[in-house]
């Protein structure tokens, strides 16, 4: 990173992320890319982007096993956010699902 620190690191991604947008939005002809700005870059993502060199390779062999670490642990909590919302709507489904028939009879 040199000098420029996380905040430089954090405005070059968000530039990269609207210029993607962007360019999908071109080529599917939506202007929803164009008026919604990109979501925030979530803190690993800046982590792991701080200790790649240009090369693609982390800085340290223990900076990529805790790059590892952090990924598997944010694929489980996006696995268990959408199984508990899963859930919730199955929930929901049948409940209405009981609503419907006790009216019925």
């Amino acid at each position: 990173m040199s000098r420029r620190g996380y905040e430089y690191l954090e405005q070059k991604l968000l530039a990269e992320k609207t210029k993607k947008k962007l360019e999908e939005a071109a080529q599917s002809g939506s202007v929803d890319g164009v008026i919604n700005p990109p979501s925030p870059i979530r803190h690993h993502v800046k982590w792991k982007m701080a200790r790649t060199k240009k090369t693609g390779e982390m800085t340290t062999e223990a900076a990529k096993e805790i790059a590892e670490k952090i990924a598997s642990d944010f694929q489980l909590t996006i696995k268990t956010i959408f199984l508990y919302f899963v859930n919730v709507m199955c929930k929901c489904v049948f409940s209405v699902q009981d609503s419907f028939e006790e009216q019925a009879s």
